[in-house]
């Protein structure tokens, strides 16, 4: 049984429909997210991650300016940096 295309008016509701229910989802997904991050990130704070990453920033600044001055000391005895 062949049914009718639906009216120009019918198809815009629709649209409309779909339009604000896909605005109400992406509005609730939004939060949803934003709640997990604040979530995961008091998890990482209670398990000190923001003292572990300070800590591996600066030795990673200490062993990259080591490695800077090695190369800037390089002499034709070296046979390179070594990492």
């Amino acid at each position: 049984m062949a049914t009718q295309p639906p009216t120009k008016d019918e198809r815009d509701a629709n649209l409309d429909a779909l339009q604000e229910a896909v605005n109400t989802w992406a509005a609730d997904e939004q939060t949803r997210l934003e709640n997990e991050v604040a979530f995961m990130r008091k998890v990482m704070e209670g398990r000190g991650a923001t003292d572990a990453s300070s800590k591996n920033l600066s030795e990673a600044s200490s062993l990259v300016v080591a490695e800077i001055d090695a190369f800037l000391a390089f002499d034709e005895g070296d046979e390179g940096i070594s990492l």
